[in-house]
């Protein structure tokens, strides 16, 4: 039976590395895979993640959770900007194989917090756990009040997400309808781009909505099905 995430924090069903359209983020995302798998050769066993919202940070850093779990293994997933968590919990790391910090750039200049995150940066060094980490920017630029958290998150690469272009969107768009089951032309894929916001989580978000209309009806992913449903009415 696969291990547990703490603190009962759920990973998105869609986050998974299948589901994550690599675009020109191969290098990262394969880097990211051998970290999980063992096969990462520099050291310290730390990666940081960056890049503007919806580029996908997210997406890997629980892909990454779900595949550790699927293995046997035990991640923590920390997403710094939910409100009410405390530093107190990252105690609950000391034994975990994988510890992913979401969005650190939400703790910066929070004394508390950057001595926590520098502590258990030292303790995944002793216990040999890998550190995945993210932001909106590297880790020299996140404002951060301790300069030696910065050098250490940065210590091991640093990868910017690339955003995708609109012909890259297309392609996760389809990407993701497969991997639910749905057959998405690129005609109705381009029909959703140009009417919906195109930053990738509405598009998912969206995608979500009409798999489940699609499914109720019976009905096949297209214009006019598109048309019929709420939300589509009057779109620019």
């Amino acid at each position: 039976m696969s291990a547990q995430l703490p603190l009962n924090l759920r990973l998105r069903d869609g986050s998974s590395f299948d589901n994550y359209y690599r675009g020109r983020n191969e290098e990262a995302v394969r880097y990211l895979r051998d970290l999980v798998d063992g096969r990462a050769t520099r050291a310290p066993a730390v990666l940081f993640l960056w890049g503007e919202s919806a580029s996908g940070k997210s997406h890997l850093l629980q892909a990454a959770c779900r595949l550790v779990q699927e293995r046997g293994n035990v991640p923590i997933y920390v997403p710094l900007g939910e409100p009410g968590l405390r530093p107190v919990l990252l105690e609950e790391a000391d034994a975990s194989f994988l510890i992913c910090l979401d969005d650190v750039q939400q703790v910066a200049g929070d004394p508390a917090w950057e001595s926590a995150l520098f502590a258990l940066y030292e303790l995944a060094r002793s216990t040999g756990a890998k550190l995945l980490a993210s932001g909106t920017a590297p880790p020299t630029r996140l404002n951060l009040d301790m300069p030696e958290l910065a050098s250490r998150l940065a210590w091991g690469p640093v990868y910017q997400l690339q955003p995708l272009s609109d012909d890259e969107k297309l392609e996760a768009i389809r990407l993701r309808a497969r991997n639910r089951g749905l057959d998405v032309a690129p005609d109705v894929a381009r029909y959703i781009l140009r009417r919906y916001p195109r930053d990738l989580s509405s598009l998912f978000t969206l995608l979500e909505r009409i798999d489940t209309a699609a499914l109720a009806s019976q009905r096949r992913v297209t214009i006019p099905f598109l048309r019929e449903l709420e939300g589509f009415h009057g779109a620019t």
